[in-house]
């Protein structure tokens, strides 16, 4: 009888381990913001650029990366582009040859809206990893109650 208390004993410190191996395994689920640390930090819709920074301690590859504005002109990051850890790199709409710090997108004409745009950054996969303005709860719902 004490061999099947054992086995049973065994199977729930198993199953428990398993599980608590498993919710470590993947941190990002919940969304993939928090798993870059490269982010938007400023833009001029009238200069025409947008400043993307890398906040965090490793180096991340951009290949695949979009950066869009609300209209859905979008701009692709070149193979292999890297931006390193403190570093910031500027995404200019006009055109020019590209450096470690500045992206050419090489558009003909402006588009992001000088009174005022969003820029969105998304990943190899589309997912949203920053936007500039950061979106506001709308309030709207507020101001009619």
């Amino acid at each position: 009888m004490s061999s099947i208390y054992v086995v049973l004993i065994s199977a729930l410190v198993f199953t428990a381990v398993g599980l608590s191996g498993a919710e470590e395994a993947d941190p990002g689920i919940g969304g993939s913001k928090e798993a870059y640390s490269v982010e938007i930090t400023n833009a001029s819709w009238v200069e025409e650029w947008v400043e993307i920074s890398n906040l965090g301690e490793a180096a991340q590859d951009l290949t695949g990366w979009t950066l869009k504005d609300e209209q859905e002109h979008a701009y692709a990051f070149p193979e292999g582009f890297v931006i390193e850890p403190g570093a910031r790199v500027m995404v200019h709409t006009d055109v020019g040859n590209d450096t470690a710090t500045d992206l050419y997108w090489n558009m003909g004409n402006p588009i992001w809206n000088n009174a005022g745009d969003v820029a969105t950054l998304m990943d190899d996969e589309e997912n949203v990893v920053s936007q500039y303005p950061e979106p506001q709860d709308d309030q709207s719902d507020l101001e009619d109650a």
